[in-house]
């Protein structure tokens, strides 16, 4: 267990999940195969996970002031995360999940109350970047967050995993003063402005590496059920995925990043970090839901 905190700046969503044999076409309409709701959010899940984990976990970020709200700020505190959340009258971000055949997912976000966690909110927690031992930032708040937390942390030395979740343009003195950019590959290629091609492709997926490294120094390439890529300085290291049934894949990326950045707290190295990330991120795709299904410490030792 890291004795030093991990902030996590980000979004925290109340997921509507709908299991269904395949996407409907147009005009018509599919009875599902089954239906829950969660708690949910990158943001969010990611700190679950990292708490789960056993790291001391702090959150800022807005949870929406109707009933699901609720239910997602209470989600977080039974973990033992310290929340800061910002007051609004808006309600909770939504998270729209349609979970197909084998575990494929199609999400559709709507941001609810995390527009309210700006840079603003994060000078107002300012104190909370400096403690920390990493700060974990993703895409699903205003870009003016992600900005100001990059900036205080980098002020404090503190270093960045940035998952750049969902995809959108983003400054490279953002993305360059942090320590990790970590993205799918469907995220890599809108980065890059180009399709990756073949995942299986080892070399192709090493080019698309080194040329994410023009973003940040250090990269992690995930590939779902393939695995990851990991560049640090200039090796590059394939971590395969970790064999599992895939029931639902919500939450696998933020399973992963949430026990890499727990890793690199307590001082593992990237690649190692990278391979317990895996093994976490295999054990969440064989549950339904994201937060429902993340390990705990105990579970992985088990």
């Amino acid at each position: 267990m890291t004795a030093h905190a991990i902030l996590v700046v980000g979004s925290i969503n109340y997921d509507l999940i709908v299991s269904q044999e395949r996407l409907p076409r147009r005009g018509e309409t599919l009875v599902s195969t089954g239906f829950r709701a969660d708690p949910g959010g990158k943001g969010a899940n990611q700190a679950v996970q990292a708490a789960r984990l056993g790291a001391s976990v702090r959150f800022v970020g807005a949870a929406g002031a109707d009933q699901h709200g609720e239910i997602c700020r209470a989600a977080l505190e039974r973990e033992g995360i310290e929340c800061r959340l910002r007051s609004t009258g808006a309600a909770a971000g939504l998270g729209i999940v349609h979970v197909v055949g084998d575990g494929e997912v199609h999400a559709t976000i709507v941001e609810g109350a995390n527009a309210v966690v700006t840079g603003e909110w994060v000078d107002e927690n300012a104190d909370l970047v400096a403690s920390s031992a990493v700060v974990v930032l993703q895409n699903e708040v205003p870009a003016s967050a992600n900005e100001r937390a990059v900036a205080l942390a980098a002020a404090a030395g503190v270093p960045v995993v940035y998952n750049a979740a969902p995809a959108r343009p983003v400054p490279l003195e953002v993305t360059r003063a942090c320590a990790w950019f970590v993205v799918n590959e469907d995220e890599a290629a809108e980065y890059l402005g180009r399709p990756l091609g073949d995942v299986a492709d080892d070399a192709a997926m090493r080019a698309a590496v080194a040329e994410l490294a023009a973003f940040c120094d250090s990269v992690v390439l995930t590939l779902g059920s393939r695995g990851c890529y990991v560049l640090e300085g200039r090796r590059v290291e394939f971590v395969g995925a970790v064999p599992a049934h895939a029931v639902d894949t919500t939450g696998a990326g933020d399973s992963f990043i949430g026990a890499f950045a727990v890793a690199l707290a307590d001082g593992v190295d990237p690649f190692s970090a990278a391979r317990t990330a895996a093994l976490v991120a295999s054990i969440t795709v064989a549950g339904m839901g994201a937060q429902s299904s993340m390990p705990t410490r105990e579970d992985l030792e088990a």
